[in-house]
């Protein structure tokens, strides 16, 4: 019984590792052999190796491909036969043209359809490498033990090198010569291949896989790399997306969000951002079926773009309300990027969308380009919000950066490196979509052709709005160019209800503008240096405080303060009035305070401060500290022009008041401790008057009605204290604390 375990068990065991020595892996290449594809078929070769498959199957069906690419795919399938001592067989399924020629060279044996083109390898790529250099790397695949060695390797010289002649007799007696054309690369028709006698047989695909019995789920795999691949996304594939994105009520009512963004001379800022962002609370309180953003604007700021995208995005992810881009007309730079933030994108018929590249104003208003790291951050930028909701990258960077180059190729959007890579021979020519040196703008057609639009928008004449219904924002549907496609002329009782601004947002807009947030800081700085200049507190001091609440009440509506900023502010102002009130000198607590309370301030007026962070991959910074680094040059200047409007108050404008208002010092102050030019113009020894302002020891008094700096003893006199002038030491007032 044991004997026969055992027999049983070395059966089991041998048929196992039968199986597993004749384990097979298969590769597709088909259609056009692009940085991609190879990149996947390289992968599955990885993968074959770890699994331990000994018998490589490589199915070609190609006429074109990256010929650099392809060198490195033969590279490795070269080391899997080569090194690994491996199997490696070939079928060409009608195509082996252009790179893909290659691939037949590095097999053990090979196997073609019965109609069959192979050869020119080099068609497409001729600028790329030296024939040369090319015909040796070729030739360098083939095994040299194989019988037919010597002719493959004249074969291969001949498809890569239109220039290649071999005069020795083994080449006039073979049937080669006959197959040569002077200045062309050798194409091989099926029957010049078998007459070469260089392949095993003549099958059908199906006849080959069955001969070596691909299992079902290999077959599989196979099967759907046939498949042609779409730019657009196919109408039933938009339809049933739509249908399960956007729940519709048979009976009604349908309620549509609107979101415009319109003004067409007028730019993307901060103050979009706080429109959109109330147009999404009231949404959120208030839910839509869906949304659609309305876009005809020559686009504007990045930082504002992005910060609008986000909640855009938002929206639809986290609160499964989507949105839907509006293209009617323009959808430039930062509009762009919006439309790309949305789930579908429809576009009128004259519509267009593109030419993001960042530009900033230079000398005399002329606008410039940024810099290649900032045009690196904002081109990423636009890549992942592109992918995000599945548009191709490649054409969002072609609208930052003019020097992508895009070519459709056999149907498929391709980055190239350079202008020499482009096909412009051949069966099969490239179409140029984005050529070198300028920024992409794609039409209606393109949008839709290229897979970034899904809906396009017919013009149709449009019952038009009455006045009531634009003032109380809500209309039917059917007034929308929109609602007269397929999907959307549907949905029963569609009512559109528009965002309005309020008073409030619209004063928050205002506010955000940066030549109105730079008056504002100016007038803090003025209003205190008028304050700490009169006594009491009086209209200057009332406007530092108000501009100083309008800016808070702003960063709040920006989303850009936090409390950080706030209690930086508050700390540092108390302690300037600690050091001012109670502290006998202005020193370096005073300081300290004066750099927290700028701190805080500049904190809640730069939009970005707390969101900017450095690309180190590109090496700059991000949008938010663009934005930021913007902000902080107008502050500057505000600061600069404050100083020099405190110079000319002190200097020429409040000593001329000082005769008719008795609050405005009469003497000039930048004189240290002086009181007046005059010693007779003073108060004389024994006069008596009051403190204004506490004597640590200098400060200021008030005496008959006359507002003098003055100094005491050496003691410190409190505000409010009746005073006694001691002497007059120049033009200096000596006082002294009078005692009841």
């Amino acid at each position: 019984m044991a004997k026969y375990l055992f027999l049983f068990f070395f059966f089991c065991a041998s048929f196992l590792s039968a199986e597993n020595s004749g384990s097979s892996g298969v590769l597709s290449l088909r259609g056009y052999l692009g940085k991609e594809d190879i990149a996947k078929v390289s992968t599955q070769l990885d993968q074959f190796s770890k699994e331990g498959v000994n018998t490589l199957i490589l199915e070609i069906d190609s006429m074109n491909g990256d010929l650099v690419q392809v060198l490195e795919l033969a590279k490795k399938i070269y080391a899997f036969r080569k090194i690994k001592n491996h199997q490696v067989i070939v079928y060409i399924d009608d195509n082996a043209i252009g790179p893909a020629a290659i691939f037949p060279f590095l097999g053990d044996q090979i196997y073609i359809s019965p109609f069959l083109a192979w050869g020119d390898i080099p068609l497409g790529s001729e600028t790329v490498m030296a024939a040369n250099l090319l015909r040796s790397r070729v030739v360098s695949f083939i095994d040299p033990t194989l019988r037919n060695a010597k002719l493959l390797e004249w074969l291969a010289s001949a498809m890569a090198d239109p220039t290649w002649v071999k005069s020795v007799p083994e080449l006039k007696e073979s049937a080669i010569p006959d197959l040569l054309r002077v200045g062309e690369t050798l194409v091989l028709n099926q029957n010049q291949v078998q007459q070469l006698k260089i392949i095993q047989s003549v099958l059908t695909l199906d006849q080959f896989r069955n001969q070596f019995h691909l299992t079902t789920a290999q077959q599989e795999i196979l099967q759907q790399s046939i498949q042609p691949e779409t730019l657009a996304i196919p109408e039933k594939t938009l339809d049933s997306q739509l249908k399960s994105l956007i729940p519709v009520r048979k009976d009604g009512p349908n309620r549509v969000g609107w979101i415009a963004i319109d003004n067409r001379s007028a730019e993307i800022n901060q103050g979009t951002f706080i429109y959109v962002k109330n147009a999404l609370d009231y949404y959120k309180k208030n839910p839509p079926d869906f949304i659609i953003l309305s876009l005809n604007t020559p686009g504007g700021e990045v930082f504002a773009a992005e910060k609008i995208s986000d909640a855009l995005k938002e929206m639809d992810t986290q609160l499964g309300i989507p949105v839907i881009a509006y293209i009617d007309n323009w959808a430039m730079s930062a509009g762009a990027m919006l439309a790309y933030s949305c789930r579908f994108i429809a576009v009128v018929k004259d519509g267009s969308m593109g030419a993001a590249e960042p530009v900033y104003a230079g000398e005399g208003g002329e606008l410039k380009t940024a810099s290649e790291k900032v045009n690196s951050a904002l081109r990423a930028d636009f890549a992942n919000r592109a992918r995000f909701f599945g548009r191709n990258p490649n054409i969002a960077e072609a609208m930052v950066d003019k020097d992508t180059i895009l070519v459709l190729r056999h149907g498929r959007m391709i980055k190239l490196d350079n202008e020499q890579q482009i096909h412009l021979t051949g069966t099969d020519p490239d179409v140029l979509i984005s050529p070198k040196g300028k920024l992409l703008t794609l039409n209606s057609e393109q949008l839709l052709s290229y897979g970034v639009a899904d809906i396009l928008v017919p013009p149709i004449r449009l019952e038009p709005m009455t006045e009531q219904e634009k003032q109380s924002g809500q209309w039917p549907a059917s007034k929308i160019a929109l609602f007269h496609t397929p999907f959307f002329n549907q949905i029963p009782d569609a009512t559109i209800d528009v965002y309005q601004m309020d008073w409030k947002t619209q004063f928050f807009a205002f506010l955000s503008n940066p030549v109105v947030a730079s008056l504002l800081f100016m007038g803090i700085l003025l209003g205190f240096y008028m304050e700490m200049n009169t006594p009491g507190f009086g209209l200057a001091g009332t406007l530092a405080v108000t501009c100083l609440f309008l800016i808070m009440l702003s960063s709040f509506a920006l989303e850009i303060a936090n409390w950080l900023e706030v209690i930086l502010l508050v700390v540092g102002f108390m302690v300037i009035i600690v050091e001012l009130f109670v502290l006998p000198t202005f020193g370096l607590l005073g300081f300290i305070g004066i750099v927290l309370f700028l701190a805080g301030l500049f904190g809640m007026m730069v939009p970005g401060i707390s969101s900017m962070h450095y690309e180190f991959d590109t090496k700059t910074w991000n949008a938010a500290g663009e934005v930021a680094f913007e902000r902080l040059v107008w502050l500057s200047a505000s600061m600069i022009l404050a100083f020099v409007i405190m110079l000319i108050l002190g200097r020429y404008v409040m000593p001329s008041f000082a005769g008719y208002n008795r609050l405005v010092l009469k003497g000039h102050e930048q004189g240290g401790y002086i009181a007046g030019e005059h010693p007779k113009d003073l108060p004389q020894p024994g006069s008596t008057g009051e403190v204004l302002s506490t004597l640590r020891p200098s400060g200021k008094v008030i005496i008959e009605n006359k507002i003098f700096d003055a100094i005491s003893d050496g003691s410190y006199i409190e505000k409010g204290v009746s005073i006694r002038v001691e002497k007059l030491d120049g033009s200096v007032i000596v006082v002294k604390e009078v005692k009841e």
